[in-house]
């Protein structure tokens, strides 16, 4: 009877991880296809006086406050979950997070940008869940086959949710389809689906983690992280080429939506069904083609390869005269990007070694806080043309390229 109970607790604090990480992913998916329809749209955001490259310069802005915060926020919000517990740090996380999500739909409703980007920041800043769940998973592993099988379903978890946010956010944000429809609507369903998600974890989330009070809080742990891998001689190389991978991939991710509204006219609809389509792109490139592909190339050739067709894809962007081509060549430039991620992430920890793994986690989440932010930063160019950021992710791409065939990093 007390086992029965036991196996029962754990399945529930199973289940309120894998809720968490879903609603996660689907609240950030969700808004994902209402900022460039929001900003670049004149009849929407009411700034007659405002160029397309001042739209996307203020677009830019808003977009890397999230990650902004998130580089700032996901060490500490770490560090937190280590000294009081998995349990307070989730209520804590999510609580935050949902009153980002509140603030956001208020100052979408009235267009109060200053609040709109501190919302924003705040949502970065406290959005740690994932680590959370994913520490939380490893707690109420039982080996390491049980982990690797958690953090697979996870993995799936965020896929899905992805996709289904991306594809909901652009039909609830389409006035187009129905008068009830507003920008504003998908923050406003991120922020109930995040007090679902706090009431659900404070019912039944038991803590899964021995506290360690003694643990301290460093504001600045995100740039100490990037200094040790780009100090530490083993693997400084390696992490500056995943590093360009990064600010390449955010760039061509961050600024498709933008020509996909400004020279194509896509609604916020097919905006969502586009960065859906996207979002399977990964998938099926992660998921199956690079499982392919290493049965017959080695994983040095297969990078090579990814890294060179991703270039010249990022590049060919400027060409895509057509919607359809926009989304086949974004869509391939996924695909290859997703086959690279996987490759990049498992030569960063062979080459830190069993000692320095968890290091290697939060060095690599660092890095990619940091692309992500200082990416949209780069909307700067679109002054000079609309296509500078895909020019700038083929050569940060090509710089990787090259940067790893000198390495010979294997």
């Amino acid at each position: 009877m007390e086992r029965r109970l036991q196996k029962k607790v754990r399945k529930l604090r199973l289940l309120a991880i894998f809720f968490t990480f879903f609603v996660d992913n689907l609240s950030w998916a969700i808004v994902f296809p209402v900022f460039a329809p929001y900003f670049l749209n004149p009849d929407v955001l009411h700034f007659p006086d405002l160029s397309v490259a001042a739209r996307t310069a203020l677009l830019g802005v808003f977009l890397s406050a999230f990650p902004l915060g998130q580089f700032f926020g996901a060490p500490i919000i770490g560090e937190f979950a280590d000294k009081n517990g998995r349990r307070k740090a989730l209520l804590c996380t999510i609580s935050l997070t949902s009153l980002g999500f509140f603030l956001s739909a208020f100052a979408m409703e009235y267009q109060a940008l200053v609040l709109l980007f501190f919302s924003r920041l705040l949502s970065g800043l406290f959005s740690g869940n994932l680590s959370i769940c994913l520490a939380a998973a490893a707690d109420l592993s039982t080996g390491e086959k049980e982990r690797v099988k958690h953090f697979g379903s996870l993995a799936v978890c965020a896929g899905t949710a992805f996709i289904l946010g991306a594809f909901l956010g652009g039909k609830f944000s389409d006035t187009a389809l129905s008068p009830l429809f507003s920008f504003a609507l998908p923050f406003w369903i991120g922020a109930g689906i995040t007090l679902v998600n706090l009431v659900f974890v404070a019912c039944f989330f038991q803590e899964s983690y021995e506290k360690k009070p003694d643990v301290h809080f460093h504001f600045l742990e995100s740039f100490h992280q990037i200094k040790l891998a780009l100090q530490t001689e083993n693997i400084k190389t390696i992490y500056l080429i995943y590093l360009l991978f990064l600010i390449a991939w955010n760039l061509l991710m961050q600024f498709a939506p933008v020509i996909a509204v400004n020279t194509f006219a896509f609604s916020p609809s097919e905006l969502g069904m586009f960065i859906a389509f996207v979002g399977v792109s990964w998938a099926v490139g992660a998921g199956i083609i690079s499982k392919l592909a290493m049965h017959y190339i080695s994983p040095r050739n297969i990078l090579l390869i990814c890294l060179s067709a991703f270039s010249a894809l990022c590049f060919t962007v400027v060409f895509a005269k057509t919607s359809w081509l926009l989304v086949l060549n974004i869509s391939l430039a996924i695909v290859f990007s997703a086959v690279s991620w996987p490759i990049c992430t498992n030569i960063i920890s062979q080459k830190a070694g069993n000692a320095m793994q968890g290091k290697v986690l939060g060095v690599s989440q660092s890095m990619q806080s940091f692309a992500m932010a200082i990416s949209p930063l780069f909307a700067v160019l679109t002054f000079l043309y609309l296509y500078a950021p895909f020019l700038l992710a083929s050569f940060a791409a090509l710089a990787a390229l090259v940067l790893f065939y000198l390495s010979k990093v294997r």
